[in-house]
């Protein structure tokens, strides 16, 4: 299998809530067809980038781009092509991450 260029390239990200800064100059790109993630100390800014990358709040500073497509400008193209899971099931514990991800997708809107 051929791996696209970059799925996710984040370029120097900030983010403060109030004055507390939690991102400062994050940089990372996630080739496309590969599996990360995205590990760290409670407090280090993880949910964050998450929610970032996922269109549901914005940077202070910095570019993100998923697919090419700019997360502050294509909003909405951005989140026809993504989907968010999160640490606990919300359907059946004994799918499979597969079975999981199956039935999710299905609920879209």
């Amino acid at each position: 299998m051929k791996r696209e260029e970059s799925a996710i390239q984040v370029s120097c990200l900030k983010k403060s809530y109030q004055t507390h800064e939690v991102l400062k100059n994050v940089t990372f790109s996630v080739p496309g067809g590969s599996i990360y993630a995205l590990l760290g100390s409670n407090g280090a800014g993880k949910t964050t980038t998450v929610r970032i990358l996922t269109t549901q709040i914005p940077a202070d500073g910095g570019s993100v781009k998923i697919k090419g497509k700019d997360t502050e400008r294509e909003i909405e193209e951005i989140r026809k092509i993504i989907s968010l899971t999160g640490q606990f099931s919300a359907l059946d514990e004994a799918l499979t991450g597969r079975e999981y991800e199956r039935k999710s997708s299905a609920c879209r809107v």
